[in-house]
């Protein structure tokens, strides 16, 4: 009986661990691009370390399959509103399954003014159907490719909103 017993575990864990993915580091860079960078522009930095969490690879790797450097950087710097490039990076490859994917962590710098993703910028006056019908309020943060801070007309707090749930009202 012991002897099924350890046998099962050891089977299990044997599943288990070929159904996961590993991570290895492949190098550090000190700045990547895919666009041209114009020397006398003033570039700011837009979000410190983006990518760099593990709930952040396991969403990247589930939503795009970047199998090359180019791939990679474009995903990292799509998701931060106004970035053009990375310094401070580290590149990783992603073992799944005999395949590599790779994926990009860094800093992302970009130009401040009129930053805008997906027609909406800072300051514009959006509204959103709720439960109790339709409210308006201020987009105050570009956060990633799918939400954006908004705060309510007489609240205190910005909340998270979906791009989707929201439209721009002239005013």
């Amino acid at each position: 009986m012991k002897r099924v017993i350890v046998y099962g575990t050891f089977l299990c864990s044997i599943f288990f661990l070929s159904s996961c993915f590993k991570v290895i580091q492949l190098g550090k860079l000190n700045m990547i691009s895919n666009r041209n960078i114009e020397s006398k522009a003033d570039y700011v930095l837009l979000k410190n370390y983006a990518g760099g969490d593990i709930k952040e690879i396991k969403k990247a790797l589930k939503k795009t399959k970047a199998s090359s450097l180019d791939q990679a950087v474009d995903e990292t710097v799509k998701n931060v509103a106004g970035g053009e490039f990375l310094k401070n990076v580290k590149v990783y490859g992603i073992k799944k399954k005999d395949k590599l994917y790779l994926y990009v962590e860094g800093d992302v710098w970009g130009l401040n003014d009129n930053i805008s993703y997906r027609g909406f910028k800072l300051g514009d006056i959006v509204q959103w159907k709720d439960v109790t019908g339709y409210k308006k309020g201020v987009i105050t943060g570009l956060t990633d490719s799918e939400k954006c801070m908004v705060k309510e007309e007489g609240a205190e707090f910005s909340v998270p909103m979906k791009y989707i749930n929201i439209i721009k009202v002239n005013e």
